[in-house]
């Protein structure tokens, strides 16, 4: 039993991680002036989605897909960042169960 968490170790500890700093910058986001900077950290904390998002927009000749209009200005950054704090994590997820076999084949 033992060895079986340890194993499981890195797959929970990576987005348990990842999703507290994302709290922590959704906190810190909603605590701000909502200037043109302010959603900058929200973006970095969700990179992988950000650099997909950054590329289906510049192949479809606009400047965002994922991020929606209309909404208010907090409800619209929490549409775009709920689900790409979801699939970023989701990536630390499969990075720790990658590094758990690797570690302990």
């Amino acid at each position: 039993m033992k060895g079986q968490r340890q194993r499981e170790r890195l797959r929970n500890i990576l987005p348990a991680l990842y999703i507290a700093f994302a709290v922590y910058g959704w906190i810190d986001f909603a605590n701000t002036n909502h200037d043109g900077l302010a959603n900058l950290g929200l973006f970095v904390a969700t990179l992988p989605v950000t650099i997909f998002d950054l590329l289906l927009a510049l192949a479809l000749g606009q400047t965002s897909i994922l991020m929606p209009e209309g909404h208010g200005y907090l409800m619209d950054h929490a549409l775009y960042y709920v689900p790409a704090v979801a699939v970023t994590a989701s990536l630390f997820w499969l990075l720790g169960r990658w590094i758990d076999r690797v570690r302990h084949p």
